[in-house]
C-alpha cells in the first residue's frame, strides 16, 4: 500500500501501531494491517509473507487504489474482486504479442461472502458519493496510463468483467496460490481511469472509498 492507501485503512479501521511494522485494532474484528515496501507483485508478495507468518489471519485483503478501464466506473467508485488475471506473461511471435495470462480465484467461501455482502446491500452498492461492484482485476508490473494499449484490449478481450488494473493483486493471488489457496479478496478504490489523464489527484479519495468497502466487508468474511 503507498502511504494514502495505508493511511486510509489505519484511519477508516481505527488502527493504532502495533509496533515499527504493523498497525492494529478491534474496533470492527481483530484486524491488522501492514504497508508494503513498494510497488507491484514482490511487494505485496513480501507483505502477505509477513502478515502470515505473524499472524496467520484468516483471510488477506489487498486494499488500495486502482485504474478504472470499464466504461461503468467513474473515479472513485470501488472494485471487490476475488479473481484476478495476470497480464505480464506473453510470447514475441512474428504476428506481435501473444498474451499469456494467468489467472487466480479466490476460496469459494470468500466468494460467497463477497455474494452475500452485495446480496445484502444491491449490487452496484450504494455508498454515500460513490458505487461499489464485483468484477475481475487485471494486474502486472506496469503503469498504464494510455487508453488504446494492447494489455487493455488483451483484458477486455480475456472477460468482460475485468473491471480495474492494479500491480499488486497478481502477487497476492500467487502467494496464496502457493500457500494452501490462502483465503483473499481485492478491494480497489478508482482513482483514475488508466488513460492519458491519468494523475495523482484522486487517491486519497480513492483509498478512503476503498477502506470504507473492506470495513463494511469484514462482517462477511470472518466468523
Amino acid at each position: 500500500m503507498t502511504a494514502d492507501e495505508t493511511r486510509a485503512v489505519r484511519g477508516v479501521l481505527e488502527l493504532t501501531p502495533l509496533d515499527g511494522t504493523f498497525h492494529a485494532g478491534e474496533r470492527f474484528a481483530h484486524v491488522v494491517s501492514v504497508q508494503t515496501h513498494g510497488q507491484g507483485q514482490g511487494a505485496a508478495m513480501d507483505a502477505a509473507r509477513r502478515l502470515v507468518q505473524r499472524f496467520a489471519p484468516e483471510v488477506l485483503v489487498l486494499a488500495g487504489i486502482a485504474g478504472g478501464i470499464d466504461p461503468c466506473l467513474r473515479i472513485g467508485d470501488v472494485v471487490v474482486a476475488t479473481k484476478v488475471v495476470g497480464y505480464d506473461l506473453y510470447k514475441e511471435t512474428p504476428a506481435g504479442t501473444q498474451r499469456r495470462g494467468r489467472y487466480w480465484e479466490a476460496r469459494a467461501t470468500v466468494g460467497h461472502a463477497v455474494g452475500e455482502f452485495f446480496s445484502a446491500r444491491g449490487e452496484p452498492a450504494e455508498f454515500p458519493g460513490f458505487k461499489a461492484q464485483s468484477g475481475l482485476i487485471g494486474s502486472g508490473n506496469g503503469v498504464i496510463a494510455r487508453g488504446d494499449t494492447e494489455v487493455l484490449k488483451y483484458l477486455r478481450g480475456f472477460s468482460d468483467k475485468t473491471l480495474a488494473v492494479d500491480m499488486e493483486s497478481d502477487g497476492l493471488g500467487q502467494f496464496c496460490h502457493e500457500n494452501g489457496a490462502w483465503p483473499w479478496v481485492v478491494v480497489r478504490g478508482i482513482s483514475d481511469l488508466a488513460d492519458e489523464q491519468k494523475n495523482d489527484d484522486a487517491q486519497p479519495m480513492a483509498a478512503e472509498h476503498a477502506a470504507i468497502v473492506v470495513r463494511e466487508l469484514i462482517p462477511y468474511l470472518v466468523g
